[in-house]
């Protein structure tokens, strides 16, 4: 089973192009029922039908699409607002992509799409799992779910598009990228795609000499130009994409190239794509046999898109106070909030394990179990991350944090002590130390102290905080 994300450029493998006729004899049987199910329009039966035929053939295409036909069915007038439990379900479930894609798959339908078959964050880890288990065909299908339940998501009008584009299937982009110009006659980068993907095509039908390069086709010969320039900062969103379509053609004729793997991956985190990202940084981190800082890369931007999810479930909380399952979504929250922590918290301390010598590991897995509130953790590996030079500082500040916590007021006040004894001119961190020891010398009671701290703050810094208001109230103002 191939490990890659969805090829780019490439003819796709057959795996998801099993027919009927294809299916052993049981399996037909079962296909057959659920087929007649349909025609009863007893549509959970026959979703439980399809469902037990893809655990067996998740190549069975035609399979999936009746499948999805049948749970719109039966959920239509049920289609609510499904966030919360779908949200939490797919982010657990994303972390197994890599490792088993097809149970992935199984349990997305299962457990997301069966309830909610247009879900947007479902369909989309259904493209990358897909894609991850050389089901292309089916990686698409995911994609056209999504527009086919939200005609003006236009995000995975682009997606799909692009999808198409490094598959060379031109004619299926134009149409893609040509219903995204109608829609929004501003979106200049749409315009351009659709441009691009009918002059491919008419050299793909026509069998132009392959010696031609089709960026001459491009009105913009300064963005034919930028192609070649990788590195140059500050790049349009317009060269970016440009830059995307050079690299998939790249990465199409030889996907085991792990500098084009990697520029892919940067392209599309600087294009702000972070789930695209995710999965080349993932490919990426599997070619360099695990080289650290591509790990580290993988687990920052799985981050990224894990915080999107939240931060989707937390909105809708904040908005929807009056809902009437407002405390089932509030719980939700909760649980995968402590879940994101928990991996984080996993991937930290297997690094660490890993190179147990290395300082930056060491305080990322501090800050991350103080993050957790779990302090007597974190001070052991933020002891010994203190001895790295450039982290001397942001440790002891982590530290007489941990200790404050932990009610060892005086412990805490010896780190920040400490750390602005080493700070030489009064930066945002010397400030910062000097406003937490001050709220540390208020709590011991120690007055002449707290305010000492604060007149120095200040001195140099009138809108720090509430250091202004609590120096002039010392003084009967």
């Amino acid at each position: 089973m191939s490990e890659e994300p969805p090829a780019e450029g490439t003819e796709p493998q057959r795996q998801d192009a099993i027919k009927q006729h294809h299916l052993p004899a049981n399996l037909n049987k079962l296909y057959l029922k659920a087929e007649a199910a349909m025609e009863l329009r007893n549509w959970s039966y026959a979703v439980s039908l399809l469902q037990a035929i893809l655990m067996k053939e998740p190549g069975f295409l035609d399979g999936r699409k009746r499948l999805r036909l049948a749970s719109v069915k039966e959920n239509e007038g049920k289609r609510g607002v499904k966030l919360g439990g779908e949200a939490l379900k797919v982010m657990k479930m994303q972390s197994q992509v890599k490792k088993d894609p097809i149970a992935v798959m199984n349990a997305l339908e299962k457990e997301v799409l069966a309830s909610d078959p247009y879900n947007a964050q479902g369909n989309e880890l259904l493209y990358q799992a897909a894609g991850a288990a050389g089901l292309f065909m089916t990686a698409g299908f995911a994609l056209e779910t999504v527009i086919e339940g939200d005609p003006n998501n236009i995000k995975f009008y682009h997606k799909l598009g692009d999808y198409y584009m490094a598959r060379e299937a031109f004619e299926e982009a134009a149409v893609t990228f040509g219903k995204i110009v109608e829609k929004d006659r501003t979106d200049l980068t749409a315009s351009k795609k659709y441009k691009d993907a009918t002059a491919k095509g008419s050299i793909a039908s026509q069998k132009w000499d392959s010696d031609g390069d089709w960026r001459d086709l491009l009105k913009d010969k300064d963005a034919s130009a930028d192609l070649e320039s990788e590195g140059r900062a500050a790049m349009t969103a317009d060269q970016l994409q440009i830059q995307v379509e050079r690299l998939s053609a790249e990465y199409a004729e030889d996907q085991n190239n792990i500098d084009v793997t990697k520029r892919l991956a940067a392209t599309y985190e600087e294009l702000e794509q972070f789930p695209e990202a995710l999965q080349f940084y993932e490919w990426a981190y599997h070619l360099s046999a695990q080289d650290p800082a591509l790990e580290k890369k993988v687990a920052d931007i799985r981050e990224i898109v894990n915080s999107g999810q939240l931060d989707e479930l937390r909105r809708f909380v904040e908005e929807n106070p009056e809902h009437p399952d407002i405390e089932q979504y509030k719980a939700q929250l909760a649980e995968a909030q402590k879940v994101q922590m928990d991996q984080l918290i996993a991937e930290s301390q297997e690094r660490v394990d890993r190179n147990p010598t290395d300082n930056e590991l060491r305080f990322e897995l501090g800050e991350r179990l103080f993050n957790a509130e779990q302090y007597r953790e974190a001070i052991k590996h933020l002891q010994q991350a203190k001895r790295s030079p450039s982290l001397r500082i942001k440790v002891m500040n982590m530290l007489g944090l941990c200790y404050d916590r932990m009610g060892m007021t005086d412990l805490a006040a010896s780190q920040y002590e400490e750390a602005i004894s080493e700070i030489q001119i009064m930066d945002d961190t010397k400030k910062e130390l000097l406003y937490n020891l001050a709220l540390l010398y208020e709590k011991l009671g120690n007055e002449e102290k707290y305010l000492e701290c604060l007149k120095e703050i200040y001195a140099v810094d009138y809108d720090y905080k509430d250091a202004a208001e609590r120096v002039e109230q010392s003084y009967g103002g």
